[in-house]
């Protein structure tokens, strides 16, 4: 991205949104492409967005938790969406709200419990919930990692526990590291060939792992043009303590027949059913302009 695009980028105002399609993953990951039309989540006002949505279901409901961020704020909180047979949201609730920035609630499921780890890079840490299903509610467990890691995705894997992340700082788009351990809680130790990755398409994660037909796939973001571009589908085929290999499977590009067609930046499923995030952008600069001021005035947050 050269000097002028960044100039006039400043002008656009940047809005994503979650988008939902009744669609398999094994379709998308078999046929190397996505060929449903998805339904995107509305947005209230210009202040705000929708991203990094994780979805789960409970009691024939779906759930997706996901970044909500408010420009006024200036900062990402946790929330909910409740949806109906019809992808159509029928209820919203703000799930974790630290004051300080959260996003990327991925979410894990082992012995019949769901656990959800936010991104806190800007904490320095990362924390493990518990996810109360008739409450609709966190409970915090235990502080799991006390890094800057960004976008953590956890996987379990030959009776290990496997954390992939990028970490806050000037390479946070590039560089991916990797830590496992025995337990789901830790302790977690580096792994010998940290950063296992450097290359700024395909290494900060973008979901879930996926596993289709014996073969495992890691979506990681692509940011070569600019934040979000696209996703890279990775296929795994050596993990273990002492190595790591894989190899770049297909792409996907944002869903070109919606307005928020400018970027993808995770996608994630359950059952039949698909999310993504999308990005917008807005020739706004008056609204651009308050936000930067609004940012400038706002008192610092860790």
């Amino acid at each position: 991205m050269n000097f002028i695009f960044k100039l006039i980028d400043k002008l656009y105002l940047k809005q994503w949104s979650i988008g939902v399609a009744n669609m398999s993953i094994n379709e998308v990951i078999r046929n190397k492409k996505i060929d449903k039309e998805f339904k995107w989540i509305p947005i209230n006002n210009n202040y705000q967005f929708f991203a990094d949505p994780f979805f789960f279901s409970y009691k024939g409901e779906y759930r997706i938790l996901y970044e909500e961020l408010d420009y006024k704020k200036q900062y990402g909180y946790i929330c909910q969406f409740t949806l109906n047979k019809k992808n159509e949201v029928i209820s919203k609730k703000v799930m974790l709200d630290t004051k300080s920035h959260l996003s990327y609630p991925f979410i894990f499921s082992e012995n019949n419990s769901i656990y959800v780890f936010p991104e806190s890079g800007t904490g320095g840490k990362l924390s493990c919930f518990k996810y109360n299903e008739d409450s609709e509610s966190f409970t915090f467990i235990k502080d799991i990692l006390n890094l800057p890691l960004l976008d953590s995705t956890i996987l379990k894997h030959d009776n290990k526990y496997w954390i992939f992340s990028t970490m806050k700082g000037d390479d946070s788009n590039k560089k991916l590291y990797i830590f496992f351990a025995e337990s789901l809680y830790g302790p977690y130790k580096p792994h010998p060939q940290n950063p296992i990755k450097d290359n700024i398409n395909g290494s900060r994660p973008a979901g879930n792992f996926i596993k289709v037909d014996g073969s495992l796939y890691r979506p990681a973001q692509n940011s070569d043009k600019y934040y979000g571009s696209s996703i890279s589908i990775n296929k795994v085929l050596i993990l273990n303590e002492n190595e790591f290999i894989e190899e770049n499977y297909m792409a996907l590009t944002p869903d070109k027949k919606s307005k928020f067609n400018f970027g993808i930046h995770t996608i994630n499923y359950v059952e039949d059913l698909l999310v993504i995030d999308g990005l917008s952008r807005n020739f706004l600069p008056l609204i651009q302009l308050k936000t930067y001021i609004n940012k400038k005035l706002r008192p610092k947050r860790d």
